[in-house]
């Protein structure tokens, strides 16, 4: 059944696509973004995601690290003293208005050097327009070769592309869809999403659809890496990944 869907999912997803592989203005977005120097040679990336395995670890440790935050991780505490070099929105929440573009000018604040990384096809949106010329902003232009990996596989992308040498990943306890059913409050180390209160059955049908696509995604995600030799840690602690190593946060500083 995986494979099928695969194949179907897939080729609508490179459909849709097709739209900004076209757009002239896009073409010379990307062609700009990659023309830029690769920006993870010889470096570690650590990749700290959003699950409440987080609120069990003291991140501060990580303080003088190459970070990556994604959607209301700017919400931590630890946030500013961090001073991330990446901060990725890929949801399409903050395109449609769910989520404020002020999000961007919020962590800016807290933290003026990180660098926000959007979709492409963003670009010729007019809520981003102020954003188009930015050097703190990177277009995403590249993907691996698999589409349910959400927001975390929009960052392995990135760091696949850069050329960083390994990652490291903290807070993917990938059991979010769970905690929402039984109307827990820690889907998140936050608390829960407030726009995903009031889901009704068919709702949750599709989000442990798209679940079972996601985790699949990142068994494949797994192989991928070992056959291209891209190292990449889990330093989470708890969750259902078992794709790639497993270590403490104490040995992810050690490696690094």
């Amino acid at each position: 059944m995986f494979w099928k869907d695969d194949v179907i999912l897939s080729t609508l997803d490179k459909i849709m696509s097709l739209k900004a592989a076209f757009n002239p203005t896009l073409i010379g977005v990307k062609r700009r973004m990659r023309s830029l120097p690769k920006e993870g040679v010889g470096k570690s990336l650590y990749l700290i995601l959003n699950g409440p395995s987080l609120k069990k670890q003291d991140i501060s440790v990580l303080k003088g690290k190459t970070l990556m935050f994604v959607n209301r991780g700017f919400m931590h505490h630890e946030y500013a003293n961090l001073q991330p070099s990446y901060h990725a929105f890929i949801d399409t929440k903050m395109r449609d208005g769910v989520w404020p573009v002020e999000w961007i000018d919020e962590i800016w604040a807290m933290s003026p050097n990180t660098k926000i990384l959007l979709p492409i096809d963003w670009y010729i949106l007019p809520k981003f327009e102020r954003f188009r010329n930015n050097s703190h902003i990177y277009w995403l232009n590249w993907s691996v070769p698999f589409n349910a990996l959400g927001v975390a596989g929009a960052c392995f992308s990135y760091a696949i592309q850069q050329r960083f040498k390994r990652l490291f990943f903290t807070g993917f306890d990938a059991n979010g869809i769970a905690c929402e059913m039984l109307e827990m409050s820690n889907s998140h180390f936050y608390g829960e999403d407030e726009e995903l209160k009031g889901r009704n059955s068919l709702q949750f049908a599709q989000g442990l659809y798209m679940h079972g696509r996601h985790l699949r995604d990142w068994y494949c995600m797994g192989e991928y890496c070992k056959k291209k030799g891209i190292k990449v840690y889990n330093f989470t602690g708890a969750g259902l990944i078992d794709s790639f190593e497993r270590i403490t946060l104490e040995n992810a500083i050690k490696i690094s």
